[in-house]
């Protein structure tokens, strides 16, 4: 869990938590048009944040609205982003369900779902 919580804060700090990326990190969200793509390492990292802010104004939010199943090597939650757009101003809001696995006290994977049911599975949690 502390090492959620890291990545949870340095996402909202703007920062890459390299401390706690594995060498071979790797992040993928089969969710948005918006970060349809692979991103590897700390720039990787970079990079995924750059995409995700980019269609926000200045100030958007960045959430774990609540962690839905915990084990030995996984933490899956569901996240929120949530601001004005940076082109519209108008209001603008990102949902998705994201597991996140780890070894050694280091993440090495990242992967955003469209939904629950979808992130407990692939965490292989019964629905």
């Amino acid at each position: 869990m502390e090492l959620h919580e890291r990545a949870v804060a340095a996402i909202n700090a703007g920062q890459v938590p390299e401390e706690i990326l594995a060498s071979d990190f790797c992040m993928e969200n089969r969710v948005t048009a918006v970060t349809d793509y692979e991103y590897h390492g700390a720039s990787g990292w970079r990079d995924w944040m750059n995409d995700l802010f980019e269609v926000f104004a200045e100030g958007a939010s960045y959430e774990v609205q609540e962690i839905i199943a915990v084990g030995e090597d996984y933490i899956a939650a569901l996240f929120c982003m949530t601001g004005l757009g940076a082109q519209s101003a108008l209001p603008l809001e990102f949902r998705w369900a994201g597991v996140t696995w780890f070894d050694n006290g280091k993440a090495t994977r990242a992967v955003g779902y469209r939904d629950r049911d979808h992130a407990l599975r692939a965490a292989g949690v019964a629905v």
